[in-house]
């Protein structure tokens, strides 16, 4: 027996691989078995549903693509691990998240009615409380309010206070003159309101050092590029949990109106810091949004001259001054791919690191962000969020969630 041409040999192989895909590419498509997800047979059984029986006619056909923007910056994400749960039943939208002293976290949530009917259309604010850092979550009541945008913040008695959007336009309302305010004593379960005068509502507000609330937010709002609002911002303090406030002016060095949603925090070293989320001039949309970033040294009475942050149609800022003097400042994808994301600033804000973003988490469409960051005794970081769920279902297409995840 002589021995075979390895040429001949290697033809062979070609022709047999090459009959082998044909056969395969004429075959019925087989669905393969879901492979067991998590690292604990719990975690595995949990995750079984979500993971097996995908009707994708239901999902987007595409969750990344060409925005009809050029120059667009493209980064390459670096993954690590994080816990992420969802907070409560599908429908829940934009969140707020504070923790209390003794370890609890609260956090309060919106939901619409989904009302056709503009005066008939709620949202109502429910108010939900993990006691293991967010793993689980438990609904403990319903607020008085009907809003959105929701912004929560601990003080240093255990009072909680809200702020929110008014959304309820029906009776009674006044959503074109006063935002939400709500208080409670008893780590939510109860709450008492009253309206603070003016549209513009917080991303967050500052706890001082002498124990007043204060939050900084647009003196006169104008998204319709009229020139009809101020230029300037209002501080809003107050020492009695919420129920009277106190106003100063802030002069901002610029002359722009189409502004608002400020995220501003006072600074270890005594300065105040605030992201405002800004129209284009000459633009309408949030597509063509973005955030800048403006200084105070002075105690709020005059601002620097603001400057871009983040990119286009990245809004919805939130600052966290971070226990290691960093800032991260975390904020919604209004372009392809939606989501929410974060980036840090290793010089009190004046310079951010854009090319690096941390990519916390995907959405099915726009409806997504408003994310809230606080950072836990352990130095790691929590995050709560709204995100148009992949499975849609409708009306009730949003999700509130959390993920808990630490800087590299």
């Amino acid at each position: 027996m002589t021995d075979a041409d390895p040429r001949r040999i290697r033809g062979l192989a070609v022709r047999l691989l090459l009959l082998l895909a044909l056969l395969a590419m004429s075959a019925p498509a087989v669905l393969q078995e879901t492979l067991p997800v998590g690292p604990t047979p719990a975690d595995q059984k949990r995750n079984a549903d979500l993971l097996s029986g995908y009707d994708y006619s239901k999902y987007p056909s595409a969750i990344t693509g060409y925005t009809g923007q050029d120059r667009q910056q493209i980064t390459f994400p670096r993954f690590a691990r994080a816990v992420r749960t969802r907070v409560g039943q599908r429908g829940n939208y934009k969140a707020a998240v504070v923790r209390l002293k003794d370890g609890r976290l609260v956090l309060t949530t919106c939901r619409d009615n989904h009302e056709t009917d503009a005066k008939k259309r709620r949202f109502a604010i429910h108010v939900y409380q993990s006691a293991d850092t967010g793993l689980t979550w438990k609904l403990i009541n319903q607020t008085p309010l009907f809003g959105k945008e929701p912004s929560l913040t601990v003080l240093p008695d255990g009072w909680l206070v809200l702020t929110a959007q008014k959304t309820y336009r029906g009776p009674g309302s006044r959503a074109h003159e006063a935002i939400n305010v709500a208080r409670s004593g008893d780590g939510g379960r109860t709450w008492k309101t009253n309206d603070l005068d003016g549209t513009d509502y917080p991303r967050n507000m500052i706890v001082e050092r002498d124990g007043s609330l204060l939050f900084v937010r647009a003196l006169k709002s104008d998204w319709s590029g009229k020139g009809k609002g101020s230029p300037h911002l209002q501080l809003c303090r107050s020492r009695d949990h919420g129920q009277t406030w106190t106003f100063a002016v802030g002069k901002i060095d610029w002359d722009f109106s189409a502004f608002g949603e400020v995220s501003a925090i006072r600074l270890k070293d005594g300065r105040l810091l605030a992201a405002l989320r800004r129209q284009l001039p000459g633009t309408h949309g949030e597509g063509f949004e973005d955030t800048v970033i403006t200084a105070s040294a002075d105690g709020g009475r005059s601002w620097s001259k603001p400057r871009v942050m983040v990119n286009t149609a990245e809004v919805h800022v939130f600052l966290t001054e971070l226990a290691d003097g960093r800032i991260l400042a975390t904020y919604s994808d209004y372009h392809l791919p939606y989501g929410v994301s974060a980036i840090i600033s290793a010089d009190g804000g004046r310079s951010w690191d854009r090319q690096h973003p941390a990519r916390l988490v995907l959405s099915a469409d726009l409806y997504v962000g408003w994310p809230v960051t606080i950072q836990l005794p352990d130095h790691s970081l929590l995050t709560a969020y709204a995100i148009t769920a992949y499975l849609e279902q409708p009306p009730q297409k949003t999700v509130t969630e959390v993920v808990r995840w630490k800087l590299p």
